[in-house]
């Protein structure tokens, strides 16, 4: 053995090479030592050696022959001249050309059965991944788990084993390019194992809008509108839809518990339908109603403010100054106490409204806005009358946020024409239509007035009233001006018509609608997969380099 090799050649190397070209050699001889066989030289040139191996081989490249008659004339040629002579050095160069022309799954079956006739040109890596894409199912579980070797491959090849459970490394671009491919099934067979999720949105990456919209129900359900949810048929979504957009829900799930609770109405279930955040939210709810205080959070949620007002029954006046909530609260309860006629009861909560008004924050801002200050101003002034405090009327109405409302300074120009009215001369001082208990231009008053007669009938002073609001109303032309409040009905109204999602439980992802997957869902990925092997086919023989090393 020559002693000079090259550099990057080792001596184990060469020891191999040389214990192979003696087998090779030797398989050539006959008994008596003679050279036997030119063309068994010619196959251990390639690395075969033993008759029985390569007559195998040759019936294996027949089969081959007849499973690739679309392939190049000049491979089959070379690989015909092999079974009926002797190969020359491009055989493996051509059975890589019959091979490659053929579909995945006949390559796949083609290589088991050339590896199996003792083929040495796929590597070993080639011949685990062959014999692995052979078998129809091999998923995490149904087989051993396997070894690095099998785990290392092509991207196509690891994305593949990913899919089936394997614990192979995948990158996110990796599973980009696959998602759109494959079957739904698959997908969701991704989500199962982790191996995608929102922040990649996978959705988009499928060509049918409909399953992506489904993909995205699965990984970002709170991305899912009403429409989506509609489109999906996902029931329990639509109704948390529904309930979040302030509609009415009947039944006894959790939303329509919540409805009724918006509607003042607890139902003794519903804390147990809670998750413990929701449940002690719910407690903060309840044992604020008792008080009329409510942690800072809760006040600053104004889709919860429908639900506080329903649970909260005031037992007097109320602070105006303590939050945004309770200045709306008590606006409303004052507007009520005039619809009622209870007048003592809305002149103390509109000093507390006023009070409100008056006063600032810890950063000297006002506390209201200009909206509010002008609505309690306004009613503030429209009580003042009622005692004839007709300059205080005046003064609330002067301020110039409030005077600068077209309401408010026709209602201004009113108390000053009644100031200028002698006493014995001017009308009663109250709106007729709110002193039927009806809003400022209720068109059904006279209906209200006749169910009020018949309410209050022998009681002398409240018929007279009621009276003297319907002989206005009967009498009042279009350009007959009455103190009007509010100064817009949207001030009674919380500021959004939707309702919080602060008690329901967290949005959970749709439940997997697929079916388990099959063979067939995976035959995308393992024809991938297949088509990496062409990759571990060498067309030279793996010591090629230290043969001619050697020689």
């Amino acid at each position: 053995m020559n002693s000079s090799l090259p550099d990057d050649v080792t001596r184990a190397e060469a020891v191999a090479a040389w214990r192979q070209n003696r087998a090779r050699r030797k398989a050539a001889r006959s008994p008596d030592g003679r050279i036997a066989d030119q063309s068994a030289m010619a196959w251990a040139t390639l690395g075969l050696h033993g008759r029985d191996t390569i007559e195998s081989l040759k019936r294996g490249l027949r089969d081959l022959l007849e499973c690739s008659p679309g392939a190049p004339e000049q491979y089959r040629v070379t690989v015909e001249e092999a079974i009926l002579s002797a190969p020359g050095p491009d055989l493996p160069h051509a059975v890589r050309g019959l091979l490659s022309v053929m579909t995945p799954p006949r390559l796949v079956e083609a290589l088991n059965n050339l590896v199996q006739a003792g083929m040495p040109w796929l590597s070993p890596r080639g011949e685990r991944h062959a014999q692995l894409l052979a078998m129809d199912l091999p998923s995490m579980g149904a087989i051993r788990p396997l070894s690095n070797e099998f785990l290392d491959g092509g991207p196509r090849w690891r994305c593949y084993l990913a899919a089936l459970g394997h614990p192979t490394r995948v990158t996110a671009d990796e599973i980009d390019q696959t998602v759109p491919r494959v079957p739904l099934t698959i997908v969701d067979d991704l989500i199962d194992l982790g191996l995608i999720g929102a922040d990649e949105h996978p959705w988009r990456l499928r060509p049918d809008p409909g399953e992506g919209v489904y993909v995205r129900a699965r990984l970002a359900p709170e991305t899912i509108t009403r429409a989506d949810a509609g489109r999906l048929q996902w029931s329990e979504m639509e109704r948390r839809h529904t309930f979040l957009d302030g509609e009415h829900l009947g039944g006894d799930d959790i939303y329509g518990m919540l409805t009724r609770l918006w509607r003042g109405e607890v139902d003794v279930r519903l804390r147990g339908q809670l998750p413990l955040e929701q449940q002690t939210r719910l407690d903060q709810m309840q044992h604020g109603a008792q008080l009329g205080r409510w942690p800072q959070e809760l006040i600053d949620d104004h889709a919860l403010w429908g639900a506080l007002a329903a649970l909260w029954t005031p037992a007097e006046a109320i602070e105006a100054k303590l939050s945004e909530f309770h200045t709306w609260r008590g606006l409303c309860v004052c507007y009520l106490h005039i619809l009622a006629g209870n007048f003592k009861k809305a002149s103390v909560q509109a000093q507390k409204l006023l009070e409100a008004a008056a006063a600032v924050d810890e950063n000297g801002r006002w506390l209201l806005d200009k909206e509010t200050f002008a609505e309690v101003h306004n009613m503030g002034a429209y009580l003042a009358q009622q005692n004839n405090e007709l300059e205080l009327a005046i003064k609330l109405l002067s301020n110039k946020d409030v005077a600068s409302d077209e309401i408010a300074a026709k209602n201004l120009a009113l108390v000053r024409k009644r100031r200028e009215t002698l006493v014995n001369d001017r009308e009663d001082w109250q709106n007729p239509y709110l002193a039927l208990g009806l809003a400022h231009g209720d068109p059904d008053w006279k209906e209200r007035y006749r169910w009020l007669l018949r309410q209050v009938r022998g009681i002398t002073e409240q018929e007279a009233a009621i009276n003297r609001a319907e002989r206005r109303l009967r009498r009042a032309t279009s350009e007959t001006p009455f103190f009007v409040i509010p100064l817009s009905e949207d001030i009674f109204l919380p500021p959004t018509d939707s309702r919080s999602a602060a008690l329901l439980p967290p949005l959970e992802p749709l439940p997997r609608r697929t079916p388990a997957s099959t063979s067939a869902d995976f035959r995308t990925l393992r024809e991938c997969a297949a088509e990496e092997l062409l990759a571990e086919f060498h067309v030279s023989p793996p010591t090629e380099k230290i043969i001619n090393a050697e020689q």
